[in-house]
């Protein structure tokens, strides 16, 4: 049966289930929740893969996407970064007791809606209209499912329609306790929904209770559908509250059952620090890096391992390798330097510190390496959203670091505009347009002589009146009379019409 669900998985891709949107008026919430919710599981006991509603949450937290209806255009760019070949899209209507339900199916690579599936019945049959639309929607789109239509109804284990509910208002609600205190109450109302146990399980973990999390994910049973995601969270528990030993061997049951990339990288997590072990974790993350070989977060940990596991001239080509995909990420450039430290390349240290300083400012300080740190990253899924590399050339990606500094000054943050123009700087340090961001920021900051130096720079290749004005303010202000006027001079001869350049001159020094 898996290898059977692993080939439809490649031959169909995966699905992206989105919440149907609600009718104007007065909606009922809970519907969308409850589409978003069950529809995926539903597919997936099928045989098509489809996006559990947690992976989809955290793609539009990762993306920066607002949890509204959204455009063709972005459910697409949502689709492409959790590897989603469809997207269920649609709407509700809820009218007299009467719930209507209307998905179709949209074709990512051809931009494409089918047309419209339809359900209609008693609002208190909504989990048996969507079962009902999973099953049309995996015999539209794929082979014949791999359980009967009275099996996908099976499984729901005869929850009532209010427990279900239930879950949908819980998972919809607004704060943590209201939502763990309204999923709990469905666990309540049916102490099998084993759904709503795993849905409290993670809002438990969200909020960092995590034995309390392990011990309800424990008690979903290994027969239901959702075991494996809940096992998987057990193990997230185990590696957050230190039961490292624990942890690497869940992770080896199931990395042995079904070898996934997430799995993999955990088990090696749990392996680093775990002081008595006979496995590597670098050999079980170069086994997840060969199966996931653009997940950032699996080859950052590799580099980790590497020097945690004593190998820091291997971690200096990993890490660099992965610095030319993630050029920002702070915590790879405290581990460069720290690799390149290890082994014993000082003067490459020296520059690699340089990028500490100008894209980590605060680990500038940390030249010892802390072999200590909890630099790892914890899969949280199976799936998960992996963060796309960075395909903007350093020039790009300095431009917009340059104009996100501009911003933050406009709006009176200095402190950020000048963080921001500092990394713009190191990526791309011949850009005349942060150069004089940087002068007019570290005046603001009173840091006259830092502030003059860019302007210097400026003015190198670029002789603006305006600016040698600047300058001349500049330097009066530093009691360098002398160099005012002389700059004052120079603006004027550029610019005869300067009232401002001719002022200072006229002024007394």
């Amino acid at each position: 049966m898996l290898v059977l669900a692993a080939l439809l998985a490649v031959v169909q891709g995966t699905v992206l289930v989105l919440p149907p949107e609600a009718p104007p008026g007065r909606p009922e919430p809970w519907v969308s929740e409850l589409v978003a919710e069950q529809l995926p599981r539903a597919l997936a006991f099928l045989g098509l893969p489809a996006v559990e509603r947690a992976d989809r949450l955290q793609a539009n937290a990762a993306l920066e996407i607002p949890l509204v209806a959204l455009t063709r255009a972005t459910s697409i760019r949502m689709a492409e970064a959790l590897g989603s070949s469809r997207v269920v899209t649609g709407e509700y209507a809820a009218d007299a007791g009467i719930l209507t339900l209307s998905l179709r199916i949209l074709d990512v690579e051809r931009g494409v809606l089918g047309a419209p599936m339809v359900a209609k019945g008693a609002i208190d049959t909504a989990p048996d209209l969507v079962d009902g639309l999973a099953w049309d929607i995996v015999l539209a789109v794929a082979p014949p499912p791999l359980r009967t239509r009275d099996d996908l109804f099976a499984q729901r284990n005869g929850v009532s329609f209010e427990a279900a509910k239930m879950l949908a208002e819980g998972l919809g609600a607004r704060g943590p306790a209201v939502r763990i205190r309204t999923v709990r109450r469905a666990l309540t109302l049916a102490p099998a929904f084993h759904p709503a146990r795993l849905a409290l399980g993670r809002l438990l973990l969200d909020q960092r209770e995590f034995s309390a999390a392990y011990a309800t994910l424990g008690r979903i049973p290994a027969e239901a559908p959702v075991w494996r995601t809940a096992r998987f969270l057990q193990g997230v528990a185990l590696l957050e509250v230190g039961r490292y030993r624990e942890a690497a061997t869940l992770y080896a049951g199931l990395a042995a059952s079904q070898p996934t990339s997430a799995a993999l990288n955990n088990q090696a997590l749990a392996l680093l620090r775990d002081g008595d072990r006979g496995t590597r974790a670098v050999d079980v993350l170069r086994q997840a890096a060969a199966m996931s070989p653009d997940s950032l977060d699996i080859a950052f940990n590799l580099g980790w391992a590497l020097i945690v596991e004593g190998e820091p001239e291997a971690a200096v080509k990993a890490l660099r390798d992965l610095a030319t995909r993630a050029p920002l990420d702070r915590h790879l450039r405290l581990l460069v330097a720290w690799a390149l430290g290890l082994a014993g390349r000082t003067s490459e240290q020296e520059e690699e510190w340089k990028a500490v300083a100008a894209l980590a400012p605060g680990f500038e300080t940390q030249t010892r390496p802390d072999l200590t740190r909890r630099f790892e990253r914890i899969r949280v899924s199976e799936r998960g959203y992996e963060a796309e590399k960075e395909t903007r050339t350093p020039t790009e990606l300095a431009a917009s670091l340059e104009a996100r500094a501009q911003r933050l000054h406009d709006s009176g943050d200095t402190e950020g505009a000048l963080k921001e123009a500092t990394r713009a700087l190191f990526l791309d340090p011949y850009d005349r347009k942060t150069h004089l961001l940087l002068a007019r920021l570290y005046r603001l900051r009173g840091a006259l002589e830092l502030s003059l130096a860019e302007f210097r720079v400026f003015l190198w290749s670029n002789d603006e009146p305006v600016v040698r004005v600047e300058v001349a303010l500049l330097l009066r202000d530093m009691g360098r009379g002398p160099e005012a006027r002389l700059e004052a001079e120079k603006a004027l001869k550029l610019d005869p019409a300067n009232e401002q350049a001719r002022r200072l001159l006229e002024t007394p020094e």
